[in-house]
């Protein structure tokens, strides 16, 4: 009977610190609507309702999903720092005429920088032959989940 209750307590136990690590993960997610198209690791997502949060702890990996049945997309962070200003959740994108590029995102506790995708650096050599001119930077701004 002692060996029951004791495995019964452990399994309880073990299923508690695995959400408690789950649960910590996912703090910090929040929800973004972007209006337009975009890329983001090579790969041109839809307007619409995105998840963003943490992948662990580290915060150095980053998942990115959609609203819907979307699988999810994980994000490697190129740098991780603090906001330099308290404001809005929100996502930055670099903008070449009608072409989106996730560059970064800012939660209320980080500041993300991603590095610039072989995609992006194939369209930014051709805009600046032709555009002569910066790209546009534009934010989507998130509500928190």
């Amino acid at each position: 009977m002692k060996k029951r209750i004791f495995a019964i307590i452990f399994a309880i136990g073990i299923s508690v610190s695995i959400n408690a690590g789950q649960t910590s993960a996912q703090s910090g997610a929040f929800r973004v609507d972007v209006p337009f198209a975009f890329t983001a690791n090579n790969k041109t997502l839809p307007a619409g309702t995105y998840i963003v949060g943490p992948a662990s702890d580290s915060r150095i990996v980053w998942k990115l999903r959609s609203g819907q049945d979307e699988p999810e997309m994980f994000l490697l962070a190129r740098s991780l720092s603090s906001p330099d200003k308290a404001g809005d959740v929100r996502l930055t994108f670099r903008r070449y005429g009608e072409r989106n590029f996730l560059i970064g995102f800012r939660s209320s506790s980080y500041q993300i920088a991603l590095p610039t995708s072989a995609s992006e650096r194939d369209v930014r050599r051709t805009w600046n032959d032709v555009a002569k001119n910066d790209p546009e930077i534009v934010e989507a701004i998130s509500a928190k989940l």
